[in-house]
């Protein structure tokens, strides 16, 4: 059986990404924001993936607020391929209703779930281990692609791994993988320099590859209530005439990630050791890993900086002009201004948080 012929990909294009205030804001999430070239974080997803799968086995899966927008940016993408979640539920529920969704069209597919606000330097290093994940997914496993760590990162949750996955009809194949025998929330510095130094953890990049039936059973083992809601709503269509009976099942779905909800009690997962310069891009800081000037400096629109260095240095509307910076983090956008120490911008969620407290979600 040639594998790529039942190979589905899952965009899930729903959050909201608070920590790129102020240029994210609730009606531009992140994964819309265009940072490394004229295209949206989104549309570089979709790019990438498309060497290996056709548009037509490419779903999409956001948010009510958000899929006029998405089905206007990828026409050609069929409208049956969007799941739009009328309240938001987190990753397993989107997850599994496509599972459910492509396993009734398919019964040997095989899913690629894909955040869609991530950024990856080396596409075709990126291809091949995923073609090597696909190989491994057939067999019944679930995959999980883990970035070998540069530096001891506290913003990434992390993998750590076992032994070889014995594979005796490929045995010398370049991405071997490995039994994942914990997956490990995000460390403080000394526990993740620790994990640099043992050489036994990967960082989750969140990106995962199964079978179709298998996620299910997955689910209805470990989330029995969404496998439930899942089988109700395969039995009703994605119209208008049933939209009001598709959001009460949706609201009695629970708010979890298929990394909770599913993948830390499942057994049978496996991790590729990977390296294509991945980042999620979750804070402004995770863009000083990607300098465009020789002072080390990530520099987009309009700026004039002298002896500044190390810094992300950003400006939609108007001049930003710095002098003697270092290490900090300037946003300009249309009504709101950002500055903060680089190593502080995991707190602009506290940030926002503060916003709405205040009652200026005008800024939001």
């Amino acid at each position: 059986m040639d594998h790529g012929d039942h190979l589905y990909a899952l965009l899930l294009a729903g959050g909201k990404g608070t920590r790129f205030w102020p240029l994210s804001r609730e009606d531009h999430p992140k994964q819309l924001l265009k940072l490394f070239s004229d295209r949206t974080l989104v549309e570089e997803t979709y790019d990438r993936i498309r060497a290996l799968i056709p548009n037509d086995r490419v779903l999409v899966a956001t948010s009510k607020g958000l899929a006029t927008r998405l089905t206007a940016l990828f026409a050609d993408i069929p409208e049956r391929n969007f799941i739009v979640e009328p309240v938001p539920r987190n990753t397993a529920p989107c997850i599994a209703v496509a599972a459910q969704r492509i396993l009734e069209r398919d019964k040997d597919a095989i899913i690629a779930v894909l955040p869609s606000d991530h950024f990856v330097t080396d596409r075709a290093a990126f291809l091949e281990v995923m073609g090597a994940a696909v190989t491994h997914a057939a067999r019944g496993r679930i995959v999980t692609l883990g970035i070998t760590p540069t530096h001891p990162e506290t913003g990434y949750g992390y993998v750590r791994f076992g032994e070889f996955e014995q594979d005796p009809e490929h045995p010398e194949t370049r991405h071997r993988a490995r039994h994942i025998q914990a997956f490990v929330e995000k460390p403080d510095h000394a526990t993740a320099l620790s994990y640099l130094k043992a050489g036994r953890y990967l960082w989750n990049s969140g990106i995962f590859v199964f079978r179709a039936d298998v996620i299910i059973e997955k689910v209805k083992a470990h989330l029995p209530g969404l496998h439930d809601g899942v089988t109700t709503l395969s039995g009703l269509a994605p119209d208008r005439a049933n939209a009001a009976a598709i959001e009460r099942v949706w609201v009695e779905m629970p708010d979890i990630s298929i990394d909770y909800g599913v993948m830390e009690k499942a057994e049978g997962l496996c991790v590729i050791p990977a390296s294509f310069g991945w980042s999620d891009v979750g804070t402004w800081r995770a863009l000083t890993s990607f300098p465009t000037d020789d002072a080390e400096n990530f520099v987009l629109g309009k700026v004039v900086n002298v002896d500044s260095h190390g810094n992300v240095l950003y400006s939609s509307h108007g001049l930003l002009a710095t002098l003697g910076l270092r290490n900090m983090v300037v946003v300009v956008t249309r009504g709101a201004v950002l500055v903060c120490p680089a190593d502080r911008t995991q707190d602009v969620k506290a940030l926002v948080e503060e916003l709405k407290q205040r009652d200026m979600t005008e800024y939001l």
